[in-house]
């Protein structure tokens, strides 16, 4: 079977998707398959735009790279040029590649899917639509322009499209597929297979991390990720906040950056327990991650209905318990409580925040049992046979 990969950013660019698709491509690879990717050059950060080949092997993995513009930072009309070069260019790779089964996701949104879709159904390739998060809802949510009266109408019904043509739609959890099938389409494939964790590529440190090492006094609490606006950082950061005047001990670290980064930065990095760490490679972060004391996960009101964040994988399989800033009503919540990994703070409020991480503090978690039901739901392992099943039901 001939399987064509596709996403906007692949190793070893530096998004989450860039390592989590490669991690796919091999493990569909060493089943037999006849694998290859689509994607750009890498551009997802800064300085990124690398003479990375635009054809390569990696293994038995054949990708090829499209040339696109530096991504952060760049206008809003280069943005828009990079959604064409990438999409007309996946459009075209499937027609002439012809391959049995076509996967997309949802960057950049609603387009990569649709332009995948409609390719596969000219070649009379399977697509399967890897969701995620869900556009236009999104932006319905957190105030993007696809969510702005009239455009929320047109992306929804293009995306409705790609969703008919699909053989399979693969999202991350039970509340995304809720919202798939409030659109009234009928019966549609979905299957739910969560994120499985990051791991390292074994590659040598790119950035010296002793600076940023734990102190052995301290209990670290750490947002690792992207800092954006709709994870309710400002409201979250109050809550920890309360916890720390209380505690000499417990430091509050963000790792990443992201569109509040200045905003929290404004507000909190004269406080002598809160530290900022820049962006840094997965080999750098993942040892920072490990040492901590708590993960932090936020996202602003009903945003758990159209996204799973994906840094929750990262934090379990290491065996960090985690601090849930979500719906109560959520499958996100309900999961983690049961499981016993982690706390849910009853209400958005500062003083239940501060009062949830007191308690998750005090309860001094096994991080074996933690990794243990981690390995049991959300391995790489439970999620490449997730995938074969998948793989399975369209051929």
């Amino acid at each position: 079977m001939k399987v064509l990969l596709s996403h906007r950013f692949f190793w070893p660019d530096t998004a989450p998707y860039a390592f989590l698709l490669r991690a796919i491509a091999e493990d569909l690879s060493s089943d037999g398959l006849d694998v290859h990717v689509y994607s750009s050059k890498p551009s997802y950060r800064k300085g990124s735009l690398k003479q990375t080949p635009s054809n390569e092997l990696l293994g038995a993995i054949r990708v090829q790279r499209c040339y696109v513009f530096q991504e952060q930072g760049a206008s809003t009309f280069i943005r828009a040029i990079n959604v064409l070069l990438y999409t007309c260019g996946l459009f075209l790779k499937t027609l002439s590649l012809k391959p049995d089964v076509v996967t997309a996701s949802t960057f950049p949104p609603v387009f990569a899917g649709y332009m995948a879709s409609l390719g596969a159904k000219m070649v009379g390739a399977r697509f399967i639509y890897h969701m995620q998060d869900i556009h236009p809802e999104v932006s319905e949510l957190s105030g993007g322009f696809m969510g702005k009266a009239g455009f929320s109408k047109i992306f929804r019904f293009l995306d409705n499209q790609t969703l008919k043509r699909s053989a399979a739609i693969v999202v991350l959890s039970r509340d995304m597929e809720n919202t798939l099938r409030k659109r009234g389409l009928g019966e549609l494939p979905i299957h739910v297979i969560n994120n499985f964790a990051l791991a390292s590529t074994g590659q040598e440190l790119a950035d010296p991390i002793a600076k940023f090492a734990k102190d052995s006094s301290r209990k670290r609490i750490i947002f690792a990720g992207n800092l954006g606006r709709f994870q309710n950082l400002k409201v979250l950061a109050e809550g920890v906040a309360i916890c720390l005047e209380s505690n000499a001990e417990y430091e509050l670290v963000f790792l990443g950056d992201g569109k509040m980064a200045d905003e929290l930065k404004a507000q909190w990095k004269s406080h002598p327990q809160v530290k900022f760490i820049p962006f840094l490679p997965i080999e750098s972060a993942l040892p920072l991650i490990a040492e901590s004391d708590v993960g932090l996960v936020s996202l602003a009101e009903d945003i758990y209905k159209v996204a799973y964040p994906s840094k929750m994988s990262t934090y379990l399989g290491l065996g960090v318990p985690v601090l849930v800033l979500t719906d109560s009503n959520s499958e996100m919540a309900s999961e983690i409580e049961k499981a016993g990994v982690g706390v849910v703070p009853v209400s958005t409020d500062a003083e239940d925040i501060a009062r949830a991480l007191g308690e998750l503090l005090s309860r001094e978690l096994s991080r074996k049992s933690i990794v243990s039901w981690y390995e049991l739901n959300f391995s790489r392992d439970v999620s490449s046979l997730r995938w074969r099943r998948v793989l399975d039901s369209v051929s």
